[in-house]
């Protein structure tokens, strides 16, 4: 008796059933990741959050720059969108750049263009929302202060103060073909860039009380900082419980973050 024809009706059989299973499955994750982003954006509706946007980082879409209005700003409580100028200064610097009245000139010309985006985007409807750069923050001692603070801990703390400099060199890796004293001037300004992104998001999430931070995605030193030393923490910030919560805007646009991906040590 010929078993091909047999064979090849239960192995259409077999490929269909498997077929409709997975378009279920499919439809059932989908349905969990709406409740999932239901839950999460009811849960944004009473958070004050703090957003940071690194100029000339070409994530920014116009698509990108319309979620974080419409997931984000319209379901806070009060939102802070900040540009971060002073990094994107020290960027140049990284890069080579040595007219400062030229890079001051580019730094405007994207903020002007970034803010004109947001506000095509709508974000001037929103009343709960303030765009701030670094000049936000340079007329507050605290900030100040928490930074030479931040400065003084990292020096002390030798696995810390190793960990800086590891990642600061791993990040220099964007600048291929410099050397010598080019190369050891530009790892420092790295450096100072991570200690001062990790002072931004110390003082906006943990001093001034905008507890959610949205940003592309995990910043390794900042979470190094939460998870290996959050008693440490706690004491340079003069706090006893620390507060900020950090969602991945790359994992939330893909599905991924809607449980907020929150990163908080308590």
């Amino acid at each position: 008796m010929d078993a091909g024809p047999r064979c090849v009706t239960l192995a259409l059989i077999m490929r269909s059933d498997t077929f409709v299973l997975e378009k279920k499955k499919n439809a059932m994750t989908r349905t969990a990741v709406r409740t999932e982003r239901t839950a999460a954006l009811g849960s944004l509706s009473d958070a004050n959050m703090f957003i940071p946007i690194s100029l000339g980082n070409h994530y920014y879409s116009s698509e990108i720059l319309g979620r974080l209005v419409s997931d984000f700003v319209a379901n806070s409580k009060f939102a802070v969108v900040f540009l971060c100028d002073r990094l994107r200064f020290l960027s140049y610097r990284m890069r080579g750049a040595e007219n400062i009245q030229q890079i001051t000139a580019n730094i405007k010309l994207q903020m002007d263009q970034l803010t004109r985006s947001l506000m095509n985007l709508g974000l001037a409807s929103y009343p709960n929302v303030t765009i701030a750069n670094w000049s936000f923050l340079l007329d507050d001692p605290r900030y100040a202060g928490l930074l030479a603070a931040l400065e003084d801990f990292l020096r002390r703390d030798a696995m810390l103060h190793r960990k800086l400099a590891d990642y600061a060199a791993e990040l220099m890796h964007r600048f291929p073909g410099v050397e010598g004293t080019a190369m050891l001037e530009r790892t420092m300004l790295q450096r100072e860039y991570v200690v001062e992104e990790t002072a931004l998001s110390l003082y906006m999430t943990e001093i001034r009380g905008f507890h959610v931070e949205v940003y592309r995605r995990g910043m390794g030193f900042v979470d190094a900082l939460y998870s290996e030393r959050p008693a440490e923490l706690m004491s340079l910030l003069g706090k006893s419980k620390l507060d900020r919560k950090f969602i991945s805007l790359e994992e939330w646009v893909t599905g991924l973050g809607c449980n907020e991906n929150a990163r908080s040590p308590d």
